[in-house]
């Protein structure tokens, strides 16, 4: 991983070692502390590759998207390219650290697990996690990463195979929980086409000609997957971007309305406050604090 600074949000590239570009790369979060240092972990990152962590040992938190998730051992965390984060305090715990880029999974499994969308599952208990029988597949993948004497087009092939089984196993199990959303083809389709448009498209009309769907289908299949309409999902996903930019960019708050898609700042600061009860500059300084 390698990062640069351009703004308070810091991207951070996907950087492989050499010979392990397209591969999974599998390494621990002591390791990256005592190679990088602690100012590897102290600001806010937007990764540009997924990593999934399984803790082994002590317990954490992670922020992922403004919600803390408890890091403690057996449970796992994926963050997905895009989303903003930042680690807590990496010295009370470690953890195996997957890394893998955008694009290396199939695309049925892609799909299947939702691998590029923010609002999937991300966290699972380490109830959960031993279900799918995360931690075993884990260790497989640590163990053959480091066998050199496999052909690397071999291994490359055989760890993307073992990090689906465990990605594909994990959504499994997220899918038994009682306020799992159901996979339908219109909300399916909808929840991919909102990840890519959000930006330039808040009408839920636009979505459902876009789709080839009437506007009662759209809505009949996010209420049955969701419980919400899809006006609803539109206005959050349009709301965690701007208060990523809020929280963690310096942009002015016309500037952020203008990069989540409104033309009007004053337009903006109504919108976000009929849905957080706060202005943007509130948001911004209770975020900030």
């Amino acid at each position: 991983m390698v990062n640069m600074r351009h703004a308070a949000i810091t991207p951070v590239a996907y950087q492989p070692p050499e010979g392990k570009a397209g591969e999974v790369e599998v390494t621990t979060v002591a390791t990256m502390l005592a190679r990088g240092g602690a100012q590897l972990f102290d600001h806010v990152q937007r990764p540009e590759f997924n990593f999934v962590l399984l803790t082994t040992r002590g317990r954490g938190t992670h922020m992922l998207d403004f919600t803390d998730h408890p890091l403690t051992p057996g449970s796992v965390l994926w963050v997905r390219p895009g989303q903003v984060q930042r680690w807590g305090d990496t010295a009370a715990y470690d953890a195996w650290v997957l890394i893998f880029p955008a694009g290396l999974l199939a695309t049925t499994t892609a799909q299947l697990t939702e691998a590029g969308s923010p609002g999937a599952p991300c966290w699972w208990s380490p109830g959960d996690a031993a279900a799918a029988d995360a931690a075993t597949l884990v260790e497989a993948i640590a163990s053959l990463a480091d066998d050199a004497s496999i052909p690397r087009e071999l291994r490359a092939a055989t760890l993307t195979h073992l990090l689906s089984a465990m990605l594909l196993r994990l959504t499994a199990q997220a899918r038994t929980r009682p306020d799992a959303p159901t996979g339908s083809e219109p909300w399916v389709a909808f929840r991919d086409l909102l990840d890519r448009e959000h930006v330039r498209h808040h009408d839920v009309a636009w979505y459902a000609q876009r789709l080839g769907w009437s506007t009662r289908t759209l809505a009949r299949a996010a209420r049955v997957a969701t419980g919400k309409s899809p006006k609803d999902l539109i206005d959050e996903r349009v709301l965690l971007e701007a208060r990523r930019l809020l929280a963690h960019t310096d942009l002015t708050v016309r500037r952020v309305g203008e990069s989540t898609g409104f033309d009007d700042a004053s337009n903006f600061g109504a919108w976000f406050r009929l849905r957080t009860g706060q202005t943007p500059k509130e948001f911004r300084r209770q975020a900030q604090i």
